[in-house]
């Protein structure tokens, strides 16, 4: 089937300035043209037309960090006492809602039991509605390292090669280190380093010979200097940036994913449970230095020309959840300088890049899926208007 979404302002993602009265053809699951309505090429002319007119048209959204197994409510503690089957049956609900907020593409680093390989299988063969996935499995992490209670935990570089193979034979299609310390593992320094540069290059060149990248959870400055001496293709928060590893990033080609809202979280909208008032109360020093930090890491980072992209951690934290998290992500971006147009670009191309799956996805390109986000007011007037949404489509069927 093919048929025209006709009149509305096209953000093609691409990072150019919108293109008012656009026309997106789309064939079957793909986009097979895009550009100005008055210049519709003649073998479309038949077509059935959609008038999309006053609406605003962008590429479906992409989280490139996100932890679908987990509410982002519940403490993971109690998470993992739940069952399997219960887990499962709440993150097919949460698969539905992150696709119906516009994110039609997730990167999951850190998944639970492997529910999230099944969750990929069941999304693929048309059982259940979510979103395109790209997997790690099992975080990996030094003996007690951060998140030890969901890793597999490693030591030396022979268990980390192991390790990451045993990611791998399970579908993964990344492998997720662990490098420092984290704030949702009670008692940890996030400055401190947990895995050394051997350990690294050994997880990296396991994935690298498979096809697979590498991201690394890292906050402190000399977890991301090991990370980049290992070959890691992506540093996940990178809260202490510095010039120094700044440099290093841009001369290896990584990127940076930054997860600006898990850091500032939203402790205004809805109710605190007791679990995460507590969790707050625990945070609530580590949160106040770094939203501050996080400014100047994208400044710097900007400045220097590294690679950036954004995830939303939703599920990572009690205070985390799957609630318009991306739209949010995007609003602190802008709230920290950037152009909603950059912004926009961001959560859509760049993402894609990182994700190794740019030919496909990202944005509104002839050729590729035609996953969109339809909008009812302009997201470049004001950046909350992500969360208007007129319709989702994912594969050109409007879900």
């Amino acid at each position: 089937m093919t048929y025209i979404l006709a009149g509305a302002t096209l953000i093609d993602g691409n990072g150019g300035e919108p293109l008012a009265d656009a026309a997106v053809v789309i064939r079957g699951e793909r986009i097979a043209w895009a550009g100005a309505a008055s210049q519709l090429p003649a073998e479309f002319q038949d077509a059935k037309r959609y008038d999309i007119s006053g609406k605003w048209l962008l590429p479906g959204l992409i989280d490139a960090h996100i932890h679908i197994c987990y509410n982002g409510a519940d403490s993971v503690f109690t998470l993992l006492e739940k069952s399997r089957d219960a887990l499962v049956l709440e993150a097919v609900d949460i698969c539905k809602r992150t696709l119906r907020q516009g994110v039609t593409t997730i990167r999951d680093v850190g998944g639970e039991r492997y529910i999230e390989m099944s969750l990929r299988d069941a999304i693929r063969r048309g059982f259940i509605e979510g979103p395109r996935m790209k997997l790690s499995g099992r975080v990996i992490s030094m003996t007690g390292g951060h998140a030890h209670f969901i890793a597999r935990e490693a030591d030396g570089p022979d268990e980390m090669r192991k390790a990451a193979r045993e990611q791998i034979k399970a579908g993964a299609d990344l492998v997720k280190l662990m490098a420092t310390g984290g704030s949702a593992t009670p008692g940890q320094d996030i400055h401190a380093s947990q895995l050394t540069v051997a350990e690294i290059s050994a997880v990296t060149e396991v994935a690298h010979m498979m096809g697979r990248t590498v991201a690394a959870h890292c906050h402190g400055t000399g977890g991301i200097r090991n990370c980049m001496l290992g070959g890691v293709d992506s540093i996940e928060h990178g809260t202490y940036l510095n010039e120094e590893t700044a440099d290093m990033m841009v001369e290896r080609g990584a990127s940076l994913v930054l997860t600006v809202g898990v850091g500032n979280p939203d402790l205004q909208s809805y109710a605190l449970s007791p679990v995460q008032q507590a969790d707050a109360e625990r945070r609530k020093p580590m949160i106040e230095q770094g939203v501050k930090q996080i400014r100047k890491t994208i400044a710097l980072a900007r400045s220097k020309g590294v690679f950036l992209g954004c995830g939303t951690d939703a599920g990572g934290n009690p205070l985390a959840p799957h609630n318009f998290a991306m739209a949010r992500e995007l609003e602190l971006l802008v709230e920290n300088d950037l152009t909603a147009l950059e912004a926009i670009s961001i959560g859509t191309r760049n993402n894609a890049k990182i994700l190794r799956w740019d030919e496909e996805i990202g944005t509104v390109d002839a050729g590729k899926y035609a996953d969109l986000l339809l909008l009812n007011s302009s997201p470049l007037a004001d950046i909350r208007n992500l969360r208007d949404i007129a319709a989702v489509f994912k594969g050109g069927r409007k879900v």
